[in-house]
């Protein structure tokens, strides 16, 4: 039998977001890393030596056309995500992007339109469904009836690019994404309806929503209520937590998201607390997909549903009025 073949992989973008990818590509025995891409050419070139990657480029057409190359991290700014997406699906190179899939309902269905087109295996970097407490937690309750959740974050500079109403869109949008996308992930049925209030609080300078409350209705009638913001994280229960309702059974998810506890006919029980895996949780079922040729695990179709929640929300929070998941911009349903 013959060694599985080595993925050859390149990562666009050498800032924060493409190290915690790098560090996991750059000790994978599945794959090699062997291109660096950066509008900075010395950013790039130094990261090419931290990570040790066959060659560094601030031209990200050279990546493109390089035939060795068999999947790409795109780790830029939100804005970028569509034009970057769509030149790697024209090349045919398979695609990591990270969330969120875009910033605008009209790039997201880019993005999906190219994928849909070219066929290649793309995903977006929701990584909070493949923690194992959060694997756990679905699988424990498949039919919740009530859901709280919150990601809630200190407080982000008003000059962070994320904060940028452009370039990343605000942290209810760059970061809300996250938990929006593990709540539509815990509940089997299609969100049909959103209601928020919320507004921005601690960032005059920027036209953006900081701070949002969110309920979100699902066609099973079950509700989920998303608390979002950059206030200041809660001691207790941490940046990312949930819990969760469905009669008999409930849980709650804590220490951000690791740890997990479970109530059954009245009997607790409290699991045993995993570490995090950081870019690894993510990146190797998506290895694991291209070099099998299977579906992505987190789809870009399912990553432009969660885009559109938020945005839904963002809208319902500056027009007061409650928002139709069904109809037309946002046609989650699809």
């Amino acid at each position: 039998m013959s060694p599985p073949r080595i993925l050859r992989v390149a990562i666009i973008g050498c800032g924060s977001y493409g190290a915690e990818h790098a560090k996991f590509l750059s000790a994978c025995p599945a794959v090699k890393l062997h291109a660096v891409a950066d509008i900075a050419e010395p950013r790039a070139e130094e990261f090419r030596r931290t990570y040790g990657a066959g060659y560094a480029t601030s031209d990200v057409g050279r990546i493109w056309a390089d035939r060795e190359i068999d999947a790409v991290w795109i780790c830029t700014q939100h804005h970028t995500h569509a034009p970057l997406a769509e030149a790697a699906a024209a090349a045919g190179k398979n695609f990591f992007l990270e969330k969120p899939l875009a910033i605008t309902l009209a790039d997201c269905d880019r993005i999906v339109a190219a994928v849909e087109r070219s066929g290649v295996i793309a995903a977006s970097g929701f990584k909070l469904r493949f923690f194992p407490a959060v694997i756990a937690a679905r699988a424990f309750l498949e039919q919740p009836t009530l859901t709280v959740a919150q990601v809630i974050d200190d407080h982000w500079p008003s000059d962070f690019w994320a904060n940028d109403p452009v370039q990343g869109g605000g942290n209810v949008l760059s970061q809300g994404c996250h938990m929006v996308d593990t709540v539509l992930h815990l509940h089997r049925s299609a969100p049909v309806r959103v209601y928020a209030a919320g507004g921005n609080r601690h960032h005059p300078t920027r036209e953006i929503v900081d701070t949002a409350a969110i309920t979100v209705t699902f066609s099973d009638g079950a509700v989920a209520s998303i608390a979002v913001g950059d206030c200041g994280v809660p001691p207790h229960a941490s940046k990312f937590a949930l819990q969760q309702s469905g009669g008999t059974r409930s849980f709650s998810l804590y220490n951000r998201l690791n740890s997990l506890m479970t109530r059954e006919d009245k009997q607790v029980t409290e699991h045993a607390a995993q570490p995090e895996q950081g870019a690894a949780v993510i990146d190797a079922p998506f290895i694991a997909a291209v070099a099998e040729g299977k579906a992505s695990p987190v789809t870009v179709q399912s990553a432009r549903r969660t885009t559109a929640v938020v945005l839904a929300a963002i809208e319902s929070i500056r027009s007061g009025q409650a928002v139709d998941l069904t109809a037309s911009p946002w046609n989650v349903a699809r």
